[in-house]
């Protein structure tokens, strides 16, 4: 059954789908059937122009060297007695003297006696209090990119480097790093380890990297002789770090 109402004035009961489709034709509306009230007028008390303000000059980008070249790190990644890691970064720092289109320079962390990270503010405020970390700072703020000579211990980057990673922040945004591992596995391991590090202080990471196995490349694990095979992988990844280093420049 279909329910019906009446409409006032005498009309002929309707359905209710008749009232609906009548209250929503227009002069039908709640709305209109409203009396309609006028808001009282309020007249805003006229604002103040703004005072001009100088337009915020944004600081230019870091500049590359003063030849136009970016300037690159090779970084040892370990200070231990006897360690084979800087004869690496050396073989490295060799391979690529002869580039012109970037400026390489061999930085060992040994050279910066970083103790175990005992700064009291996060390296984010560059509020840094002890000589070394300040030294530290001003090296890698130097440079555009950096290569990172990586071993792999305890199936992780070597504790000497992170610990150096960790002192700074600011000094790394915005650049390029590339790899150089050696390890029992290449030192693959490592540098996945290192990749999320340098991601967290915003250092792109280019896929291409040199891996070197203690077997191949090292005569009785000590003396550093590459297979021509591994060290033709070097000059791709020093490609793609100076062209990025390039690039990184501008956003800086």
């Amino acid at each position: 059954m279909i329910e019906t109402s009446t409409i006032p004035n005498g009309e002929a009961p309707m359905s209710w789908f008749k009232i609906f489709s009548r209250k929503s034709k227009p002069g039908h509306s709640a709305a209109s059937a409203a009396p309609s009230v006028t808001a009282p007028s309020v007249v805003a008390p006229a604002a103040e122009a703004p005072a001009a303000v100088a337009p915020e000059v944004s600081p230019a980008a870091d500049p590359l060297a003063e030849n136009g070249l970016p300037k690159i790190a090779i970084i040892t990644g370990a200070s231990r007695p006897g360690s084979v890691n800087k004869s690496v970064a050396e073989w490295v720092l060799a391979q690529v003297a002869d580039r012109t289109d970037a400026d390489v320079e061999l930085v060992d962390i040994a050279d910066f006696s970083l103790p175990l990270l005992d700064e009291a503010y996060p390296a984010a405020y560059q509020n840094y209090q002890n000589p070394a970390t300040k030294a530290w700072s001003a090296k890698v703020s130097e440079f555009d990119g950096f290569i990172f000579v990586v071993h792999e211990y305890n199936h992780t980057a070597g504790p000497v480097l992170t610990n150096a990673l960790s002192y700074l922040n600011a000094e790394f945004n915005n650049k390029v790093a590339g790899f150089v591992s050696y390890g029992s596995a290449g030192g693959a391991r490592a540098v996945e380890h290192l990749r999320e590090i340098l991601s967290e202080l915003q250092v792109a990471h280019v896929r291409n990297q040199v891996m070197f196995s203690l077997f191949n490349d090292f005569e009785n694990f000590s003396e550093f002789k590459p297979t021509e095979q591994n060290a033709g992988t070097l000059a791709p990844m020093v490609d793609q770090v100076v062209s990025w280093a390039k690039g990184f420049a501008t956003i800086r």
